[in-house]
């Protein structure tokens, strides 16, 4: 079986949680967003009208202000107790303006509705 990397909205996080899972080790998730901010090992990206993520980078991570991003990523804790993703690999999709954000959450919606069909039973 292939690592499967669910497509989530930010307030879908908690579901992926180890602690809320049961699961020992953090759940690998994907998530799209704008790159809204950059702090040296962190970063924060903007998922539409859903909110934010804070992103913990790795140290080969090349990512720009403003463009649109998928990262793939396991769920964690990060500070203030929030939840974020630990950054495993990131894909640039370029402009946010050449993306209609409501596909994507088509997407989600759809992929979450009928786990069967896009995942196999864990």
């Amino acid at each position: 079986m292939s690592l499967q990397t669910p497509r989530i909205l930010p307030d879908q996080l908690h579901s992926f949680h180890p602690n809320s899972t049961g699961q020992r080790t953090p759940h690998t998730v994907r998530i799209l967003g704008t790159v809204s901010a950059l702090h040296g090992d962190t970063a924060t990206v903007t998922c539409g009208g859903h909110g934010d993520v804070t992103l913990l980078l790795k140290p080969d991570s090349h990512l720009q202000m403003g463009k649109l991003i998928e990262v793939v990523g396991k769920v964690t804790d990060v500070e203030g107790g929030k939840l974020g993703l630990r950054v495993l690999g990131t894909t640039d999709w370029g402009n946010p303006a050449d993306c209609d954000y409501k596909i994507y959450e088509q997407v989600v919606n759809a992929t979450q509705k009928i786990k069967t069909i896009f995942y196999d039973a864990e």
